[in-house]
């Protein structure tokens, strides 16, 4: 068996929509749909009355339409998309298990579902692959890149749950849960085995994470780029196990809770946009000091 998968699901991709019009920790979401898919807005506020039964019939009448307006492109993605698994799924998943010390089921899968949302969401065995960047000429990560991204944080949830014994919502609160994740997959992505096989650029995770700092030694350092020491020093300086790094990092998370929080809801106000007020935009980027409880502040080359 393939360790990815492509398999399309109409209903899925329409119920993954009407989540993210309307998620309450994700307000950004719907902003980045509209952006993306300005007909849909233009169809959707068209609508007098509109309800449920409406919206998702508007939704997924857009959705086939799309589809069938697209459809040779999206062919041609799929069957690009399709070779790059192929050549390069099976590698890089093996680098990404190394990375993380884990092992595998035997016939481990995962669905890999085509979505024209602007983003890619997961679910625990399946995650979404956007290809509406490739649909509209526009950069964006292949099926790969995108594939090892999803795959950490299926994996991140699989050990915590295992180490702690306890579902993911007793382990962690869900919005330092969604920090560490996106932090974590591109400090695993930047490691040589997946970085030789990726060749991510720069990649500092999510547009969120790029314009959060923490000081370290009195110095700025931008977050994502913290972590990765972090693991770098923890990982081959001390020989640590990834399940011991994932507590050390998680200790880190939990010590600036009150700040990252505070940031997550300046960004849920602006978005992409944040850049733009420079009032957001300061205290957006203020740095945070890293200090774990009870403890001098943490350096990575400590």
């Amino acid at each position: 068996m393939p360790i990815a998968y492509i398999k399309y699901d109409l209903n899925k991709e329409v119920n993954k929509f009407l989540i993210f019009l309307h998620h309450p920790e994700f307000p950004q979401h719907r902003n980045l749909i509209f952006k993306a898919l300005p007909e849909l807005e233009k169809l959707l506020k068209k609508e007098k009355n509109l309800n449920k039964i409406k919206e998702r019939k508007i939704i997924k009448s857009f959705i086939v339409d799309f589809r069938k307006k697209h459809a040779s492109e999206i062919q041609r993605v799929l069957k690009s998309s399709e070779k790059l698994l192929k050549a390069k799924m099976e590698k890089s998943s093996t680098a990404l298990f190394s990375l993380m010390d884990y092992k595998p089921k035997k016939n481990l899968t995962f669905r890999i579902i085509p979505t024209i949302l602007p983003f890619s969401p997961f679910e625990r065995n399946a995650f979404y692959f956007s290809i509406l960047g490739a649909i509209q000429k526009k950069s964006q990560n292949d099926i790969v890149f995108v594939s090892i991204h999803e795959i950490s944080h299926i994996i991140l949830y699989e050990i915590l749950e295992k180490e702690y014994k306890k579902p993911i919502s007793k382990i962690v609160d869900k919005v330092l849960l969604y920090f560490f994740k996106e932090i974590l997959a591109p400090v695993l992505i930047n490691q040589k085995p997946l970085a030789k096989l990726l060749r991510p650029k720069n990649y500092l995770g999510n547009p969120f994470l790029h314009y959060i700092f923490v000081l370290e030694n009195n110095k700025k350092i931008q977050i994502t780029k913290f972590f990765q020491k972090v693991y770098e020093n923890e990982r081959y300086k001390n020989k640590l196990k990834f399940n011991q790094i994932l507590k050390i990092m998680l200790s880190l998370i939990l010590s600036i809770e009150q700040e990252l929080k505070e940031k997550n809801k300046i960004w849920n106000q602006y978005g992409n946009n944040i850049v733009n007020s420079k009032y957001a935009f300061k205290l957006y980027s203020k740095p945070i000091k890293i200090k774990r409880p009870g403890e001098k502040l943490y350096s990575p080359g400590t």
